[in-house]
């Protein structure tokens, strides 16, 4: 009968379990954490696009720029 001491709780496993156990032991802990790269690899494709599109606008206004100097 346990008596909820933690002394005599089974000790978890220290290596790396194998992919198969891995998604067996959390399966939502996994499909939180795939969502959450999912939306970190949306973030960084807007902040690329934003960059980009930023250095766009820099080039056409130096180019303005240095028509109306001429």
């Amino acid at each position: 009968m346990p008596n909820g001491n933690p002394d005599t709780a089974p000790a978890a496993p220290s290596g790396p379990l194998p992919r198969a156990a891995r998604s067996a032991v959390h399966p939502d802990a996994l499909a939180q954490l795939k969502h959450e790269l999912l939306q970190a690899e949306v973030r960084l494709a807007k902040a690329r696009a934003t960059a980009v599109g930023t250095e766009i606008d820099i080039k056409v206004l130096n180019a303005r720029l240095k028509a109306l100097v001429k």
